[in-house]
């Protein structure tokens, strides 16, 4: 169900008031976050987390402003609670649709568990409605954002790495390829590139030329968001790929690698663990600790992990975003076109009839007619019995974004299960396991 615009500004009890932020809050959340996110804000304060809540708020992100932003103040103005909504867009299998991202969420702690951060929620998921987003999703600490409608239903880093000291004691080939520094007119070229590398998985983040280039050349370098952009290309200038990278402490995460067609994956990849140790040999020399190693942060599954395999270091498994989709209809609904394909290859090609879902409080009915969906909506059973399939809670979202296979999914949950085999052969071929790895955006 949707939720009703919420009306601030808003009393609450201990003269605390809930509103909408306003340029001049910009320098009270930006010290607030500090305080709050830092891990030893006295001795080591996380200034970049100011200067996000700037960018986020002054007009440098292409979706955020100041408007976006939550504040609970005290009687005196004192910032002591505060979140924001992000605006993004993200795509199924190509299908672009809204997607609201909770960001900066913090509450003083002398003023916790008063339902401060669930008040600010609900006002972020209705302005997140109100512009038609389909999806809110989020990354945060465990359990938490579960009380709020979420479920963590899709990939968020995991990784594999590759240590420096594993470089062969042999030679090193001559190079066909070199590295070379993205430059804004590099943008269109990097993106169709990444627009082909989201085929792999079912969700993908929609990106706009526009949040490339915040990302790449606008946010600190040292932000954990910032994309720190690289063409590989043949000595002639052929573009074979890019890498998106960014140091860490001691090692450099690659967080997006991509071949070009023609070239090979395992190629790129082994050039690249070669010519990253020569970039930070550079940067070592005035680093304090020196850089060990490249932690390709790809997800949980990744063909480069195939395409080096041996060469890598034991994987760390993904963490994964919650997500919330508020109407499940509607957001089928507006999918439609990713299932006709999907049946059309699978055992029920032309299929024709009802598949009816029960989420035990809401119920949805999808009809198909000749393997194309016609409609979505909610119905009404006769009785507890009368549907295809059962799923509790949010457990539907592992299956509709292709985090889990069906399987899965029952072996985790006793009470959701298929009424029959064929409508289990028939959730299979609609909701294929096909996980995808989302990073962390704002």
């Amino acid at each position: 169900m949707q939720e009703k615009q919420s009306i601030l500004p808003q009393a609450l009890e201990d003269g605390l008031l809930l509103r909408w932020a306003t340029e001049a809050d910009v320098e009270a959340i930006a010290a607030f976050n500090i305080q709050q996110h830092s891990q030893d804000p006295v001795n080591e304060p996380e200034l970049w987390l100011g200067d996000w809540v700037r960018a986020l708020m002054l007009g440098e992100h292409p979706t955020t402003r100041a408007s976006d932003f939550t504040v609970v103040v005290d009687e005196d103005g004192r910032v002591i609670s505060s979140a924001c909504l992000i605006g993004n867009r993200w795509m199924v299998e190509g299908v672009k649709f809204g997607c609201g991202q909770p960001e900066l969420i913090a509450t003083d702690p002398a003023y916790r568990r008063r339902g401060l951060v669930r008040l600010q929620m609900q006002a972020l998921h209705a302005k997140s409605a109100a512009r038609g987003d389909l999806m809110q999703a989020i990354t945060g600490i465990p359990w938490y954002y579960r009380q709020f409608g979420y479920e963590m239903t899709l990939e968020l880093h995991g990784s594999r790495p590759f240590f420096f000291t594993q470089q062969p004691a042999n030679p090193a080939p001559e190079e066909v390829y070199r590295l070379r520094t993205a430059v804004s007119d590099d943008l269109s070229t990097i993106h169709a590139l990444y627009e082909i590398e989201c085929q792999r998985g079912v969700v993908a983040a929609a990106r706009s030329l526009d949040f490339w280039q915040y990302a790449a050349f606008v946010v600190r370098r040292d932000f954990p968001m910032a994309f720190n952009l690289a063409l590989i290309e043949t000595p002639a200038g052929e573009v074979a790929g890019y890498v998106n990278y960014q140091q860490f402490g001691e090692q450099v995460n690659v967080r997006e690698i991509v071949a070009a067609a023609g070239h090979s994956l395992r190629d790129i990849g082994l050039f690249v663990t070669r010519v990253m140790p020569q970039e930070a040999t550079k940067q070592n020399v005035d680093h304090e600790k020196p850089i060990k190693q490249i932690n390709f942060m790809l997800g949980g599954n990744h063909p480069l992990y195939e395409a080096l395999d041996q060469q890598l270091g034991t994987g760390r498994p993904p963490y994964a975003w919650y997500v919330r989709v508020a109407d499940v209809a509607a957001f089928l609904r507006h999918i439609a076109p990713v299932f006709a394909p999907r049946l059309a290859i699978s055992a029920m090609a032309g299929y024709s009839g009802k598949l009816r879902l029960s989420f035990y409080r809401r119920h949805v009915e999808m009809v198909f007619e000749r393997g194309q969906l016609l409609s979505v909506g909610g119905y009404t059973p006769v009785d507890y019995f009368d549907c295809d399939a059962f799923f509790p809670e949010q457990t539907f979202l592992h299956l509709l974004l292709g985090h889990r296979s069906l399987a899965e999914v029952r072996h985790m949950w006793a009470d959701c299960y298929p009424r029959n085999e064929e409508t289990a052969v028939l959730l299979n071929a609609l909701f294929p396991k096909r996980p995808s790895c989302i990073r962390s955006l704002g």
